[in-house]
């Protein structure tokens, strides 16, 4: 929980920082500009990281003089409750900070649709946002911030430390279970080091512990709950009837709970399912590429644009295709 402790001590310090600008123009006036509160701010959260998510909403909210009205998501409400108590005892006023737990069809629409509500800033599933998008439209046209799926490339360039490559596109894949929107879900790799890549990503995947997320020694848990389970695994067969080899995983893992093992697919073609949907599950994707120009292209040929990766050892090289990428971050 070190990141929510920093978030919330970065945003406090922006709490007396907030300064407008005075603006020279034409003719006797005094021109100027201020920021203000922009008032009710509803917060919709997902589960996948419902603390964090949670406080990276209401902390700059509240630093800026607005209230807050969050739901979070009804899989995992608990520590956003248990968070609410917590800002009970730190004696913020009655009001400032509002958790509602609820389902999204009740307790997000209704958030989505007040006209009192300001602004809504939510993240989670596309399908999702253009529900609240219309909402906010057919009501006050309130405000929106959205950060929605992902289906980010992962480019592993010729030049790049190999061994260091495997490890982190395993760890930008596998991280909480796959279950992360800015996930590195399409692995670009390329040809002159593919085969070695897919070698080695697949004696990663096989050494990966799964079981119980409370255990320190285990690197992997459930997925969240049995839609997101059943969801996984029929994509996974999608990927093997598309043609995708299937290198290792591919199955449920032990006989009960929602454990999926560490899969890895080479051999896979931009049109295939596994390729252009959003698993959100452990299961890799292991795509060839020939030269930059050729994988920036392919990169950009996606609904989505949340993030992007980029390994070389070459400072030209990743420049270029960083800039070239159409996505919100690129590490």
């Amino acid at each position: 929980m070190d990141i929510v402790v920093k978030c919330l001590r970065y945003y406090a310090g922006w709490a007396d920082k907030i300064s407008g600008k005075t603006i020279a123009a034409d003719g006797p006036y005094f021109v100027y500009t201020r920021h203000e509160p922009v008032g009710v701010v509803g917060a919709i959260t997902p589960w996948n990281f419902p603390l964090a998510l949670l406080v990276l909403k209401v902390a700059p909210a509240v630093a800026c003089g607005n209230v807050v009205v969050a739901k979070p998501a009804e899989q995992t409400p608990l520590t956003a409750l248990y968070f609410g108590s917590l800002i009970t005892e730190a004696g913020f006023p009655a009001g400032v900070v509002n958790i509602i737990s609820g389902f999204g069809p009740t307790a997000g629409a209704a958030i989505s649709q007040h006209m009192e509500i300001n602004k809504v800033s939510f993240t989670g599933s596309t399908e999702v946002a253009r529900l609240i998008q219309a909402a906010a439209a057919a009501s006050n046209l309130k405000r929106l911030t959205l950060e929605l799926g992902g289906k980010s490339p992962n480019i592993v360039l010729a030049d790049s430390d190999l061994d260091y490559a495997v490890e982190y596109s395993h760890s930008a894949l596998f991280f909480n279970q796959g279950q992360c929107c800015s996930a590195g879900s399409r692995t670009f790799v390329q040809d002159t080091i593919y085969d070695e890549f897919v070698k080695k990503s697949v004696q990663r995947a096989q050494k990966r512990t799964v079981g119980d997320p409370f255990d320190d020694s285990v690197e992997q848990g459930p997925q969240i709950d049995q839609e997101q389970f059943d969801k996984i695994l029929e994509l996974i067969e999608s990927g093997k009837k598309e043609g995708a080899k299937l290198e290792c995983g591919g199955a449920r893992h032990g006989s009960k709970g929602f454990f999926i093992q560490p899969t890895v697919f080479s051999g896979v073609k931009d049109g295939m399912r596994i390729a252009k949907e959003e698993i959100f599950g452990p299961v890799q994707q292991i795509i060839k590429f020939s030269d930059i120009d050729e994988v920036i292209e392919r990169a950009n040929n996606t609904a989505y644009g949340l993030a992007a990766a980029v390994f070389t050892k070459d400072i030209d090289k990743a420049t270029t295709i960083s800039h070239s990428l159409q996505a919100g971050t690129v590490w």
